[in-house]
């Protein structure tokens, strides 16, 4: 690759080194597109052949996989009941393209849909030569994109973040819950026909944007508030545009058919809260629905005008309601709903009731309200701490020779429940504590507010990053106390506790999920945690991390420990009478957790998963899945399906035989300890890490508001995080993180014993944690492309180190590979998704030139930056074009 310039001149000047890497992203984003739009039309023409039965991993098949298992009506309403699934989305920085790039991929998607209907397809909303219209529309927007720059001109900022993901609300969310609520509705109508069906809110939608903080210090107070503004005006804007759309429908007049005393009832109750104009009276006199409606749309625009009044978020509580006609709720918006739809029911109106605009708008209110999507707050434990020890010092709680972060474990939390239990606070109403203190502080405060002005779902979760020790867990709630969040009351019987904060600790590095459980019954016997708990429902949700799980001890041990966490987290929980629900912290790529999330709900331990689940959508994840609404339709299907069926004792989890289990454990701690060996023992390894890949360029890149590092310099392993670590291996084309230590694990364990080559087969046929956990190493193992890696050990100094390190990961992954083949009796990786496999080997020579092209581009800029040159800058540019273009080539970053 160095010697890319001497036989093609035109390589030294990097304007056209420019425009050749943005043709080759062009060229990848176009095909990524292209796959996008087959994904769809494959699974439209399976669903068209499907002859009336249910597609394979949709909720249809779910329902009646459980009617013929033998589950009752009052069995499955139960099973709704218990199932509830909590997609989440963050900032997370792993979406290299921008909005208006993303925008015009799915325009030219669009056109090529409509290119691709036969001539004489009906088309009501189209010219008579739309095809032509089509083709003339690739062009233009073709035109577009390649005149725009494929880099933002300056860095992206927390409330960009927000706006850009509630595009996706509006875009798809919002509808796809409500398609699947109608999947399930009619598949209960098909399989329990005469049996009325309560149907909650199955699935609700989370969010990070704008509440996590953990290492952003640009996530201030005031921006999670703003944030939270945006979200209740995004869904009062929404529900308001879909009352509008639905008064023109629900048209029917009382001189053709009935209407129920009820709403009549709610008709005059309205008629005395607000005036309306007498032309709107008179026009709708008739129309009993088309009024109620013209009634509920004014209460949502007086919800809007209330939140217009919302500044900031210290003043927000002392406002007065300026309408009294604006609804109080959701729920009390919801019941208006339910009013028409009963009465629909009772006059002749089912068809209107069952299915349509009413009953989807009533799904999204019910799934979404009025705040959209509750608003995770994310901090690291170290900050509370600090928080804490101001805030005592401050209140001279201790000695003055005496410091909170100098104390042990156990003073802490007998120092720390002393404060929970003291009514008083801490801090005088002035707050004459440390800005740092200040600052957390306001931070609760915006869940006070949030909760009392805009929803008491706006905000109901509150999360501690590497949570080491149960004081970690009272500080958040010291803290929460310090501003009302949690309030002791006078009982007869002693004190009780009221809490409005679910605390959520963070498992995240090996040594911490393997110690998770025992740190776990700790708190959860703690007295004034167990208050807490009590005013919460007794309900725990605790979160697993895989991204710095896999950081810390590499791709198999980081799986095993995270599946055994959880059958011990579970075992705790209920020994403890307390509900859990597991929040999986999964990235988009195997090296941090990524692949087919409903193989990984199946897949759970026994007794882990009782219907409640959160997981994280993370960077292009979110942009793949829910840019085409199809798309998130299929893949929450089978989340949906997986859920219910994971759920049902009838369904759910298979036996795990002992063996098994201590097959995985050997091999796991085998796995580890190679890891270990090259990532965090070798002494030399982080010269080469620095060399081989693009990792001081990565943090460059302006896609996010978070920093790429923990600390201001690039210094080492343990201050990267996660996901450049993972984004710079997938440039490099090892994708170390998705197989290292694999190879040798299965060897070990099968040569300890003649028999365990045939254990290792049986695992993989029946174990289906095995089989995922396998199957994910293939196709990150086939994603690994060694003679692409290889150009870039090359520049790697002393050669020594880069031959050596070079050997070790060859063989590794030859290793991983003739192991995979063994136990799973194929030819080849990846024969069991031949369609996966044809697109990986596709892609791997097309992306060749784009790797040569960043090797040759690694070395340059260190030449010219040395030489002062003044063309660094532009030289600089090209590699960031060089990271978006292989980042598009694999359809990964991190």
């Amino acid at each position: 690759p160095t010697a890319l310039a001497d036989r093609m001149p035109e390589l030294r000047d990097p304007v056209f080194v420019q425009r050749l890497l943005r043709a080759y992203t062009l060229l990848f984003q176009l095909i990524n597109a292209a796959e996008q739009k087959e994904i769809v039309r494959v699974n439209r023409k399976r669903h068209a052949q499907s002859q009336g039965s249910a597609r394979a991993e949709s909720i249809a098949e779910a329902v009646r996989s459980l009617r013929e298992a033998g589950t009752s009506a009052a069995d499955m309403q139960r099973l709704i009941d218990a199932v509830e699934v909590s997609p989440t989305l963050t900032a997370h920085p792993t979406e290299a393209r921008r909005r208006s790039v993303l925008d015009k991929l799915q325009a030219i998607a669009h056109a090529l849909v409509r290119r691709s209907l036969p001539e004489d397809a009906p088309s009501l909303d189209g010219p008579l030569d739309s095809r032509q219209q089509s083709e003339g529309d690739v062009a233009r927007v073709l035109t577009a994109l390649w005149q725009t720059d494929e880099l933002r001109a300056t860095p992206i900022t927390v409330l960009d973040e927000v706006v850009n993901t509630l595009y996706f609300y509006e875009r798809s969310l919002l509808d796809i819950v409500a398609w699947l609520h109608r999947d399930l509705r009619r598949a209960l109508a098909e399989h329990y026909p005469g049996h009325r069906f309560t149907i909650g809110p199955l699935i609700r939608y989370c969010s990070w944007v704008g509440g996590d903080r953990d290492g952003n210090p640009n996530v201030s107070a005031g921006i999670t508030w703003e944030a939270l503004i945006k979200h209740k005006r995004l869904a009062l804007e929404h529900y308001v545009r879909r009352v509008d759309a639905l008064r023109r429908e629900l048209t029917q007049s009382t001189r053709l058919v009935s209407a129920s005393d009820a709403l009549s009832r709610a008709l005059d109750a309205d008629r005395n809260a607000h005036a309306l104009p007498r032309v709107a009276l008179e026009r709708y006199r008739l129309e009993p629905y088309a009024l109620k409606l013209v009634y509920a749309s004014t209460r949502l625009k007086a919800n809007l005008e209330e939140l217009d009044a919302m500044g900031d978020f210290r003043r927000a509580s002392a406002l007065p309601r300026r309408q009294t006609f604006a609804y109080a709720s959701a729920d009390e918006f919801l019941q208006d709903l339910r009013l028409i739809e009963e009465s629909l029911r009772a006059n002749r109106g089912e068809a209107l009731a069952d299915e349509g605009a009413l009953a989807d708008l009533m799904a999204q209110v019910t799934a979404f309200g009025f705040h959209l999507a509750p608003l995770d707050i994310r901090q690291h434990s170290d900050e509370h701490g600090q928080a804490v020890e101001d805030m005592l010092e401050a209140a001279r709680i201790l000695p003055q020779e005496k410091r909170y972060g100098a104390l042990s474990e156990k003073e802490k939390v007998e120092l720390l429940n002393r404060e929970l239990t003291n009514p008083r606070p801490l801090l005088a109403h002035d707050r004459n504590a440390s800005a740092h203190a200040c600052q957390t502080l306001d931070v609760f405060e915006v869940v006070r507010q949030a909760q009392r002005s805009l929803s008491p779902a706006s905000v109901t979760s509150y999360i501690i990053s590497m949570t080491h020790g149960i004081s970690d867990m009272l500080e958040v709630l010291l803290l929460a106390k310090e501003v009302g969040l949690i309030r002791w009351r006078a009982e007869a019987t002693g004190h009780g506790l009221d809490s409005d904060l679910d605390i959520v600790p963070l498992f995240e590095t090996i040594d911490d999920l393997k110690h998770c459980d025992a740190l776990m019954r700790r708190l959860l016997a703690d007295p004034t945690y167990r208050a807490h708990l009590q005013s919460r429902g007794m309900f725990q949700e605790i979160m697993l991390g895989y991204s710095d799980s896999s950081k810390d001890g590499g791709f198999l041990a980081a799986n095993w420990t995270l599946y055994d966490a959880q059958s011990r987290l579970a075992q705790a929980c209920d020994e403890a009478g307390v509900e859990v629900r597991f929040f999986h912290g999964r990235g988009g790529t195997v090296g941090r957790g990524g692949g087919r999330a409903s193989r990984a709900i199946l897949s759970q331990p026994p007794g882990a998963f009782k219907g409640r689940i959160r997981f994280t959508e993370q960077g292009e994840v979110i942009s793949f899945r829910y840019s085409m609404p199809p798309l998130g339709h299929r893949h929450m299907e089978q989340i949906v399906s997986a859920s219910l069926l994971a759920a049902s004792e009838r369904t759910g989890a298979a036996r795990v035989e002992p063996a098994w289990r201590s097959a995985m454990r050997k091999m796991a701690e085998r796995s580890l300890g190679v890891y270990r060996e090259l990532v965090h023992e070798d002494p030399e390894f982080w010269d080469f890490y620095r060399q081989a890949t693009p990792i001081q360029y990565i943090s460059r890149l302006p896609i996010a508001s978070r920093p790429a590092s923990r600390s201001r310099q690039l210094s080492g392993l343990e201050s990267l995080r996660a996901i450049p670590w993972v984004f710079a291996w997938i440039q490099n084309r090892y994708v170390v993180p998705g197989w290292y230590g694999l190879g040798t694990a299965l060897k070990s364990f099968a040569d300890q014993a003649p028999e365990n080559v045939v254990l290792l087969a049986e695992m993989y046929r029946d174990w289906l944690f095995f089989r995922m956990v396998v199957n994910n190493a293939q196709l990150e193992l086939l994603r690994a492309h060694l003679p692409t890696a290889a150009w870039y050990v090359q520049r790697v100094r002393p050669v020594e180190l880069g031959a050596r390190m070079r050997a070790r990961l060859e063989q590794e992954h030859a290793l991983a590979r003739a192991w995979i083949l063994r136990i799973t009796g194929n030819k080849e990786l990846l024969d069991h998704a031949p369609a996966v496999r044809r697109t990986v080997e596709l892609r791997n020579p097309a992306a060749a030139p784009l790797s040569k092209l960043q090797v040759a581009l690694l070395d340059l800029i260190e030449r010219e930056t040395a030489e002062g040159s003044r063309n660094a800058a532009a030289w600089q540019e090209a590699m960031l074009l060089s990271i978006t273009g292989i980042a598009a080539a694999m359809q990964s970053t991190g």
